[in-house]
């Protein structure tokens, strides 16, 4: 196996972020919320039927594979800018995502849906 493939396998060529797959998906479901907010605001159905599942899976498995396998890699910037903190920003989506979930939980319980 030649070194490049070794280090693919590896997915040392993924930003630390996006090496565990749990992390990924956390990511991907962050960026569904700004793809539906931009539908909303835009008008259209814009990516309408991309699932974050399917977007996770072409950027991960394909376009990163595929960028990688050529010699480039995603990497945080290096311009001194204040940057958002990407761990808080999708703290806070798991968080809201947490929330609704328990709220529409509570919302069924409470009309004897689930019974």
């Amino acid at each position: 196996m030649s070194k490049v493939q070794e280090w693919l396998e590896s997915g040392k060529y993924l930003p630390l972020c996006l090496r565990d797959f749990h992390d990924q998906k956390d990511l991907f479901k962050y960026l569904d919320e700004v793809r539906e907010r931009s539908v909303k605001k835009n008008g259209g159905a814009y990516m309408a039927s991309l699932t974050f599942r399917d977007a996770q899976i072409y950027t991960i498995d394909i376009f990163l594979w595929v960028m990688a396998r050529h010699g480039y890699t995603l990497q945080r910037s290096r311009k001194g800018l204040c940057f958002s903190d990407l761990d808080d920003t999708i703290a806070r989506s798991n968080k809201s995502r947490s929330v609704t979930s328990v709220a529409l939980i509570q919302s069924l319980l409470s009309k004897g849906d689930l019974a």
